[in-house]
C-alpha cells in the first residue's frame, strides 16, 4: 500500500479528530459540515477544501475563527445593551420606581403584592431579577414573597384579604 504524502502544514486524521474533540466540534458527515457543540444551536461551518480533500488545519482554523466571531458578536450585543441601559438611567432616572428597601412588615407585603400584579400583567411571571430592579432586597423578597403572592392573588380574584 502506497503511503500518501501529506502537506507539512496539514494535520493527520487522528490529530484532526483529537483537535475536534478538544475544541468541542463535531463532524456531521450527512451534512458534510462541522457543528460547534459548545455554542447555542450548534451552528454549522463548512470545511475548507483543497481540491476534493478537506484541508484539516484550515478547517480547524476556520472553525475557531467562526466561534471567535460569534463570541465577539455576542459580546458586542451585550455591550450595546449595557450602554443603552446606562443611557436610559441617565436620561430618565425619575422613571425608576421608588426604592423598596426601606419597607417592612405589612407595608412591604402590600407593595410587593402590587409589584407582583404589575409585573405579571406585563410578563408571564415575576422573576427575582425583575423585583431587584424595582428596588427590593433579596432578603425582603424571600421573607415576604409567600404572603405577598397570596395577597396579590386575592386582590386579582376579588377576594377580600
Amino acid at each position: 500500500m502506497a503511503k500518501r504524502h501529506m502537506s507539512s502544514t496539514d494535520l493527520s486524521a487522528a490529530d484532526f479528530a483529537l483537535q475536534l474533540k478538544l475544541y468541542g466540534f463535531l463532524h456531521l458527515r450527512t451534512e458534510d459540515r462541522f457543528a460547534d457543540v459548545r455554542a447555542k444551536g450548534c451552528p454549522r461551518t463548512a470545511p475548507v477544501m483543497r481540491g476534493k480533500r478537506i484541508n484539516r488545519q484550515g478547517t480547524l482554523d476556520a472553525l475557531l475563527a467562526a466561534r471567535k466571531a460569534r463570541q465577539d458578536a455576542v459580546a458586542a450585543q451585550e455591550a450595546a445593551q449595557a450602554e443603552r441601559e446606562r443611557m436610559a438611567g441617565l436620561i430618565a432616572p425619575q422613571a425608576m420606581p421608588g426604592a423598596r428597601a426601606g419597607l417592612e412588615g405589612p407595608a412591604a407585603i402590600a407593595q410587593l403584592a402590587d409589584d407582583f400584579i404589575t409585573i405579571t400583567t406585563r410578563n408571564e411571571g415575576a422573576a427575582l431579577s425583575d423585583l431587584m430592579r424595582m428596588g427590593w432586597r433579596k432578603s425582603q423578597i424571600f421573607e415576604h414573597a409567600d404572603a405577598a403572592r397570596t395577597l396579590a392573588y386575592s386582590r386579582q380574584n376579588g377576594v377580600a384579604a
